[in-house]
């Protein structure tokens, strides 16, 4: 019997032949109770070299398909993710998503090293053990009314802050694989993200009120904020950085204007199907010898030997946030009864642990890589898998969590998870931060600056005129900002010394 490849069929029909087989899986895989995540990359598995062999991982339908998907994946979770969540999040919620996420890397790092594997492999596991799948938690917290625990509160904030700091490191990632300095590369991340946060911010909001204006509709917006999207983006790889860079930030910006909800809606489709196809292509690299272009399933021992790291790092995860909110917990507000339930809710990982060992390709060794995609697999699969009856034990859980002594004690009465701070340390937090989003344009004009040429486009003035001119019009409002608040800081503080009978005049002279 021959077996058809894709080289064989026409596009349109591969699509087709890919989403049906991928859903039916993936209904299979949910009425089982799991991911329907898990179901794309068993689906991609199957059509896959090693199954049907219909799937080639390295053909450029199956690459553009899988590169469009990370680009709606990222895109989607910047619009998911407002400004004022993450604000809201908090001190508390930093502190603690800060020293977790420290803590499960090291354990992955220490783990992979003591197994003998190569440091670059071992800080890419140790990245994928604080990716918990924010979908599943979000569910699985409606599905037990959990939505007013402020333990469940803290871990969605800590999990906002999860996504936010993980974009970050995927950049961190892509750094290595290019020829640029990691550092200057990094650095570059952090300015070109404040950048483009603000520039799409400052420009979609003008574009929405005169789209509005003009009696457009919503899919006009929309259609403007993929375009938007897919630019920032495209600016992000021309400066070496990652696409999802580009795309998260963009969708992040966009997020703040009125229409960010109903382009959300309008983007949560296209989500859903080329997620699809991301996650099947990634099917397609397990056990893939990329160098010998083959798809070869290892010797059972092999795969029992992964299934045991995935058990060892799974323990790992468990024990670190144990120990995280069981130790650091009420320094930071969280009650010392309610650690169990932050600990337990970051426990499943999902999509992003894909993201990162696919982003990783290009910074490991063809043997390692061979190794990345199944072990990203069984960890996603173990994790989730094993989420609901840890929470069933959540007494036993509970008992363990009480037994491990607090470093800093407070008197709790509840578990706080916003705290707030005085009217003179919110206005310097204003000014400081609308002083960094002008020093980040001013770099960002400079590597545009030379950049220019590159890029091929007509540009009405000289390139030192455009670029002046393209940093004053996106600076003004921060400065501007900048300058008010410091008036109000200023009449805050004479405010507070007229108090005490005195004046700035007075403590001048």
């Amino acid at each position: 019997m021959k077996v058809i490849k894709l080289s064989e069929v026409l596009p349109l029909t591969t699509i087709g032949i890919i989403i049906v087989i991928a859903i039916g899986i993936s209904i299979i895989i949910k009425k089982m109770g799991q991911n329907p995540v898990l179901g794309f990359i068993l689906a991609g598995f199957i059509l896959g070299p090693f199954g049907l062999a219909f799937l080639d991982p390295t053909h450029e339908l199956v690459n553009a398909f899988s590169e469009l998907g990370l680009f709606v994946l990222l895109f989607y979770l910047g619009l998911e993710l407002s400004l004022k969540d993450f604000l809201k999040a908090g001190s508390s919620s930093i502190g603690l998503a800060l020293i977790d996420m420290i803590g499960l890397a090291g354990i992955g790092f220490i783990v992979m090293q003591l197994l003998g594997y190569s440091v670059m492999f071992s800080v890419v596991v140790g990245f994928m053990l604080f990716c918990t799948s924010t979908a599943i938690v979000a569910k699985f917290i409606l599905d037990k009314d959990l939505i007013k625990n402020p333990a469940a509160q803290l871990s969605l904030s800590i999990l906002i802050l999860q996504d936010f700091l993980g974009i970050l490191l995927l950049v961190f990632l892509t750094s290595f694989s290019g020829q640029g300095d990691p550092i200057g590369l990094s650095l570059n991340a952090i300015v070109f993200a404040v950048s483009a946060f603000v520039v799409v911010y400052q420009l979609s909001k003008f574009m929405e009120n005169w789209l509005t204006e003009n009696k457009f509709s919503h899919t006009e917006i929309t259609l403007y904020a993929l375009g938007v999207g897919l630019i920032v983006s495209t600016v992000a790889n021309y400066l070496g950085l990652s696409i999802a860079l580009g795309a998260y930030f963009a969708g992040f910006a966009l997020a703040e204007t009125r229409a960010g909800n109903s382009i959300k809606k309008d983007v949560g489709f296209m989500r859903d199907f080329f997620l699809l196809f991301f996650f099947v292509a990634f099917g397609t690299t397990i056990f893939f010898n990329a160098e010998a272009t083959v798809q070869v399933l290892p010797e059972i021992g092999v795969i029992l030997y992964l299934l045991g790291i995935s058990l060892l790092l799974a323990l790992g995860i468990i024990v670190v946030n144990i120990l995280t909110f069981g130790l650091f917990g009420e320094m930071f507000g969280l009650k010392k009864e309610d650690a169990s339930v932050t600990g337990i809710l970051l426990t499943p990982l999902g999509e992003f642990v894909v993201i990162i060992a696919t982003t990783s390709a290009g910074v490991l060794t063809v043997a390692e890589k061979t190794l990345m995609g199944p072990l990203a697999f069984m960890i996603i699969l173990i994790t989730v898998v094993i989420f609901t009856p840890l929470y069933n034990f959540l007494p036993i859980h509970r008992k363990i969590s009480l037994m491990i002594p607090s470093l800093f004690k407070r008197d709790l009465n509840k578990t706080v998870v916003h705290e707030t701070s005085s009217i003179e340390k919110e206005i310097i937090k204003g000014i400081a931060l609308n002083l960094f989003i002008v020093l980040c344009l001013a770099w960002m004009t400079w590597i545009l600056y030379y950049e220019l040429p590159r890029f091929g486009l007509p540009i009405l003035y000289s390139r030192q005129a455009t670029a002046l001119i393209t940093f004053l019009i996106f600076a003004a409002i921060p400065l501007n900002n900048a300058f008010k608040n410091t008036k109000k800081l200023f009449k805050e503080l004479d405010k507070k010394l007229h108090e005490k009978g005195l004046s700035l005049g007075e403590m001048h002279h």
